[in-house]
């Protein structure tokens, strides 16, 4: 199998994007490129240059739909992954990930439970509370079930091992089935209609209280252009881009200019 670069990672990458785009386009859903990949977007027309990974974003009703849809009617070259503890299909979260299964990617540092390709995030975009204080009490517990999620999916004879997980948060992930963890995060997530929120956001993600905006920022959209193609984006990116990182313009120092997940990714085609 041969190793790919981070060029030919990128080029992967913008397969799937542009399988999303055609799919999303086809069927009148709204999507959005996100985080870094939307910075990339406006700030250097693609991928930042050391990025390793591409997120996407999508109104709980169309993320339903995406979910349903797709694997029945997409290219066999790409699958959905979505709740699945199937042992060659390993994938459990509260969003899902678009691979291209002519690859195999492994991440430093992970057990390799997960056999995937390479692969895009795509979170669901939800509603919250209008009032900071509900907002933040929500994103709390969301995060708290989403470590728990990964802690149960841990052996628990890790606690053993210097660095093996906060014991005491290990032994409850433990006490409960993987399944309950993934359902309380969901409902979680889920709690307030996205449709009639004031104020929305990727509950899952990455960057918390950052990621809630109006819902008005996830209902206008416009096409950036990104390496050969055009891809959707918020048509308010400069609101979105500026929470997330503040001075997004200006790179970071060269000493910081890193791929974040430091993936190993080989090509399962001859």
């Amino acid at each position: 199998m041969a190793q790919l670069t981070l060029e030919q990672i990128h080029g992967v990458l913008l397969g799937i994007l542009k399988q999303i785009d055609e799919f999303c386009t086809s069927h009148s859903l709204r999507y959005s490129i996100a985080g870094g990949t939307l910075l990339g977007a406006l700030r250097h027309k693609g991928f930042i240059p050391w990025d390793d990974d591409a997120d996407v974003v999508m109104p709980r009703p169309d993320y339903e739909t995406f979910v349903k849809l797709f694997n029945k009617e997409a290219p066999k070259q790409f699958r959905l992954l979505t709740q699945s503890t199937d042992k060659d299909h390993y994938y459990v979260n509260v969003y899902s990930k678009l691979e291209d299964t002519t690859t195999n990617s492994v991440e430093y540092g992970l057990r390799g439970i997960a056999k995937f390709g390479l692969n895009v995030d795509i979170f669901p975009i939800d509603g919250t509370s209008d009032d900071p204080l509900l907002q933040r009490k929500q994103l709390k517990k969301v995060l708290h079930y989403k470590r728990r999620i990964v802690l149960c999916q841990r052996p628990f004879s890790r606690l053993l091992l210097p660095h093996g997980g906060p014991p005491l948060a290990m032994i409850q992930a433990h006490c409960r089935p993987l399944k309950y963890w993934v359902e309380q995060c969901d409902r979680t997530i889920r709690e307030y209609d996205f449709e009639s929120s004031n104020y929305a956001g990727a509950l899952c993600g990455l960057y918390i209280t950052k990621e809630i905006f109006p819902r008005t920022l996830f209902e206008e959209y416009e096409r950036y252009p990104f390496e050969d193609t055009m891809l959707a984006g918020f048509k308010d990116a400069e609101t979105y881009l500026t929470s997330l990182y503040g001075d997004w313009r200006t790179p970071p120092p060269i000493a910081e200019r890193l791929g974040k997940h430091k993936l190993n990714v080989n090509s399962l085609e001859d």
